[in-house]
């Protein structure tokens, strides 16, 4: 059997058991994030956190802001204390819900394939990972203060915290370890839809039985692979190769077309309604020679 050159990627999934316990999963993840995001969204804690991190030496004040403004001088405030990086939270963690519905939904309807899963993950994948990137953005805006790795409340702890800024340092932790996880779950999802899409040797022997029986017409495809006057052609010889109508006794099936009900009649009435050509050889081959014994004994009787 000739192989297939055309490429060949299955639509169901290898381990389904584990999709549906990583999709369980994903819903109390989804639901954290969305809460912890909606929560520090726009601005609860974030200047807190940075005022309290100015206020240790650990990284620049916002104040340099307030001052930069008032002089009209150009600055670019620090990613990781930016209004973007909350915004880009909230944003990612609704489209995770959103996901994530369509997909039970898809998953029941069993049209979730593969293809569609390492599409939507790997999208998820590059969202989550500019999010991480965000977190963790140092914070250059101060010469004298430089904070070259992850802000303080990641790499310090909370013990850094003031009394009222502990709890928002708690949160920003679990943010920041929720969206880890996510992005964990999301390269779980990847690898598992990348390794589905590979077809099993079962599968590729019977994608290339559905070819060859394509080729040989034995159905209509959905995306036929022969033209169509290839198509035209082998339905023709089909249709040149069904079998005849068969043929009456004698072998005159064009002039006389009689059915198998009219030569079963024809033979107990011992041939005489058959035509004038035929009666001789029904009365030899087929028909009775005598009477009907069983008919004259009533008849008499």
């Amino acid at each position: 059997m000739a192989r297939s050159t055309r490429l060949f990627v299955t639509r169901r999934w290898r381990i389904p058991k584990v999709m549906l316990a990583l999709m369980v999963l994903e819903f109390p993840l989804t639901v954290a994030a969305l809460a912890l995001f909606g929560i520090a969204d726009p601005n609860l804690y974030r200047t807190k956190l940075w005022q309290n991190g100015a206020d240790q030496g650990f990284n620049s004040s916002p104040i340099m802001i307030l001052y930069a403004f008032a002089n009209y001088k150009p600055i670019a405030v620090p990613l990781v204390w930016s209004s973007f990086m909350t915004t880009w939270n909230v944003i990612i963690s609704v489209l995770s819900m959103f996901i994530l519905l369509v997909k039970s939904v898809m998953w029941v309807m069993h049209i979730f394939i593969p293809l569609v899963s390492l599409v939507i993950h790997g999208t998820l994948i590059a969202l989550y990972a500019i999010a991480i990137r965000n977190q963790s953005a140092p914070d250059l805006l101060d010469p004298e203060h430089p904070a070259k790795g992850l802000p303080w409340y990641l790499s310090k702890g909370c013990s850094y915290a003031t009394e009222a800024n502990k709890g928002y340092c708690m949160q920003a932790r679990a943010s920041f370890g929720v969206t880890c996880v996510m992005l964990a779950l999301w390269c779980i999802y990847f690898l598992l839809s990348l390794y589905s899409l590979i077809p099993t040797t079962a599968e590729r022997t019977s994608r290339e039985a559905d070819i060859e029986l394509r080729k040989l017409g034995a159905y209509t495809p959905d995306e036929p692979e022969m033209s169509r006057e290839a198509q035209r052609d082998v339905n023709r010889q089909l249709f040149l190769n069904l079998p005849k109508t068969p043929t009456t006794p004698w072998g005159r099936s064009a002039d006389n077309p009689m059915t198998p009900r009219t030569v079963a009649f024809t033979q107990l009435n011992g041939g005489s309604n058959g035509n004038a050509s035929g009666r001789a050889d029904l009365g030899a081959r087929a028909g009775p020679r005598g009477g009907l014994p069983f008919r004259e004994q009533w008849n008499g009787a």
